[in-house]
């Protein structure tokens, strides 16, 4: 299972985009939190190097960002990311090996400037954007991720630049599952932060991703309209949800972007072809029936209760940003959980907008760009709110 599980993380890498891999990063300190002096000024902020160890196999590098000027402590948000191995600005890359977004580091700089503490880190098994340990980050699953937030929420109270008091949890996607579980366990957080938050679960977010929107795509990607798509064609598809289709239903293991193979179980009668209706549909009808039979989908990587269900519960101040063309968890989502806890959540919905609140045209062309002004504009403003 471990070794399907790295398989898989190394197609999504693949089909993410992710530069190869550079040198390690520093080894872990012995305690639970090591790092510190002053931060260097710059720009409106400080900055202070930290590592955070999440448990005796996995220590995390992290930043603490705050601002310039002031002794503190301040109102603090630690971020949370989305899934796969992400490191802490939540860098992403075109088609081109090109840095195309860090909205992670873009978000610590503006709230930092703004009079905010932000902490952020690398999530399990990334050393640094391009180097990874696959044996760790297969450990990665949500109910690990959330754990590990424990011990992340708890460094942040013992930085002196942050009022523990004012902690504030921003989750992206997988990351507001994190977040919202994690601040359900900790009754000292003081708000909580979600940006795109599935809640429907696997199914229903393999039906939107692949079915409703991945497979629209794709037929409109069949030039020769023959119905079925062979390698060259699969390396066309832009980026969004029908790129990562890739690594479920069409690249095999062994696989790699110098020799990209196809997946027999997939390609069943061995052309080099995937037929988007006989071979294809079939594969996304099966999955979608039964998600867990991926080990991607491992009930792991589904909290017990979903984020609708345990948000009135919560009983503070919530926030949901939620992009109108978010190509990867429908505004429907944003909308249940906001529905089941109107009384103390907030859903600010971003026409235009996708699932990293950057500008998208299409739902199914939805990649992940600098964060447009209006949602950060719209964060500073709740946060502000509560003090």
């Amino acid at each position: 299972m471990r070794k399907v599980m790295i398989g898989l993380l190394v197609l999504f890498l693949m089909a993410a985009g992710c530069a190869p891999a550079g040198r390690s990063a520093a080894g872990a300190g012995t305690g639970s939190v090591t790092g510190g002096g002053a931060g260097a000024a710059e720009g409106g902020l400080r900055r202070r190097a930290l590592t955070i160890a999440l448990d005796e196999t996995w220590s995390s590098a992290a930043e603490l960002t705050y601002p310039a000027e002031g002794a503190g402590p301040w109102p603090a948000v630690i971020l949370f990311h989305g899934s796969g191995p992400v490191d802490m600005d939540a860098a992403q890359v075109d088609a081109t090996g090109k840095v195309s977004s860090a909205n992670f580091r873009l978000l610590a700089e503006r709230l930092s400037a703004e009079g905010f503490a932000v902490l952020r880190f690398h999530k399990r098994g990334v050393k640094k954007f391009g180097d990874y340990d696959l044996e760790q980050s297969a450990q990665a699953t949500t109910n690990q991720l959330i754990a590990d937030a424990a011990r992340v929420i708890a460094a942040a109270r013992e930085q002196p630049e942050v009022d523990g008091g004012r902690i504030y949890l921003y989750g992206w996607s997988q990351g507001a599952q994190v977040a919202a579980h994690a601040a359900l366990a900790d009754e000292a957080v003081a708000g909580v932060i979600l940006q795109g938050p599935p809640t429907s679960g696997w199914s229903e977010t393999l039906r939107y991703q692949h079915l409703e929107l991945g497979l629209r795509l794709l037929r409109e990607l069949d030039a020769d309209g023959d119905g079925k798509l062979a390698v060259k064609e699969w390396l066309t598809v832009p980026a969004g949800p029908a790129a990562l289709m890739g690594s479920f239903y069409v690249w095999a293991p062994d696989s790699t972007p110098w020799s990209p193979k196809m997946r027999a179980d997939t390609d069943r009668d061995g052309d080099g072809l995937i037929d988007l209706e006989a071979e294809l549909r079939p594969a996304i009808d099966a999955l979608v029936a039964n998600p867990a039979v991926n080990p991607m989908m491992h009930p792991a990587n589904e909290p017990a209760r979903s984020i609708a269900e345990i948000a009135p519960d919560l009983r503070r101040p919530v926030l949901i940003l939620h992009g109108e063309q978010d190509g990867f968890v429908p505004v429907t989502d944003g909308e249940a959980i906001a529905a089941a806890a109107p009384e103390h959540v907030t859903l600010r919905r971003f026409p235009g907008l996708g699932h990293a609140l950057s500008p998208t045209e299409d739902p199914a062309r939805d990649g992940f760009g600098p964060m447009d002004e209006a949602a950060i504009g719209a964060l500073l403003e709740w946060l502000r709110a509560q003090d």
